[in-house]
């Protein structure tokens, strides 16, 4: 495992951020940790890169405890956010001249390539670009150098659909070479390119495992009984479960074929008139759990 977390726990004054939390991500993969505003996804990153120290657990990352990363164990990890400050006086070219003395591993062939997709001028000054321009930057300067891990924090917030497309992009084209943890509310644009999934809610994980198993699982389920029914007593596996006269709607997290599913149904509701289960997007499933796991504890 490429980071490993054991009982990683943060806490500010009387706000417990992150709590016992136990993450492993795979060398190779891109792992999505998701979860709602507050979850505690950006603490999480700030502690692998040791901006944040735990108060409790600890962090492994490249097999190294991240509060023991040196310079040179750096110079294999990126991490970009969206909030990230720049030197805005300096040039895109001299930028990357700056960062090119940093990294002994700087790729020039890759990072022009880069510079031209991105379209990005190289006298303009980092104070005078967009918020897009800025992150296409960061992202430049992030994958030039190509790391063993690829820390992004929200990177396309706030971007135009044709910035994120272009973003995505250039993360596509280093998918499987670097590990990526990738933290993102815009789950449509990294469904694609995402091979696992770790789910965040208050501060606390929930699950981890690939997108393959979590996708499978997960089913928009709605169902017609002989008889109505309330909403209570039913599986926990039954996601915010809605009860109208005879009709029953809910997302199921434990599907596994169609006939258990009916079988699951009538034991706990009765006769079926029709049934129809419908496999669900890492969006729609990331919005179910966040519903589901609202205001809880």
């Amino acid at each position: 495992m490429i980071i490993e977390t054991e009982n990683l726990t943060k806490r500010f004054r009387r706000h417990q951020a992150v709590h016992g939390l136990n993450l492993a991500v795979p060398e190779g993969s891109t792992c999505a940790l998701i979860g709602s505003n507050g979850a505690g996804k950006t603490t999480t990153m700030r502690m692998l890169v040791n901006i944040l120290a735990p108060d409790s657990g600890h962090a492994k990352v490249l097999g190294i405890d991240s509060r023991q990363l040196r310079p040179h164990d750096l110079q294999k990890i990126a991490y970009l956010s969206e909030n990230q400050d720049l030197p805005d006086r300096l040039s895109i070219a001299q930028f990357y001249e700056y960062l090119r003395s940093l990294y002994p591993s700087w790729d020039l062939a890759l990072e022009r390539e880069l510079r031209a997709q991105f379209d990005l001028p190289p006298s303009r000054l980092l104070g005078k670009l967009s918020h897009g321009m800025r992150m296409k930057t960061m992202l430049v300067g992030a994958l030039a150098f190509r790391p063993k891990l690829l820390i992004l924090d929200e990177p396309l917030s706030g971007l135009d659909p044709l910035v994120r497309d272009e973003v995505m992009s250039g993360l596509l084209g280093q998918a499987g070479e670097t590990t990526i943890l990738i933290s993102s509310h815009e789950l449509t644009e990294i469904e694609s390119c995402t091979t696992h999934v770790a789910f965040m809610a208050r501060g606390r994980l929930l699950f981890q495992e690939s997108i393959e198993a979590l996708v499978a699982r997960f089913r928009d389920v709605t169902v017609r009984l002989d008889q109505g029914r309330g909403a209570n007593g039913l599986p926990e596996t039954w996601l915010n479960a809605q009860a109208d006269g005879s009709l029953l709607r809910f997302v199921d997290t434990a599907y596994a074929d169609e006939a258990r599913l009916r079988d699951v149904v009538q034991k706990h509701c009765g006769a079926i008139v029709q049934i129809d289960s419908t496999p669900l997007s890492l969006r729609d499933i990331s919005k179910a759990l966040m519903r589901a796991t609202r205001g809880e504890a």
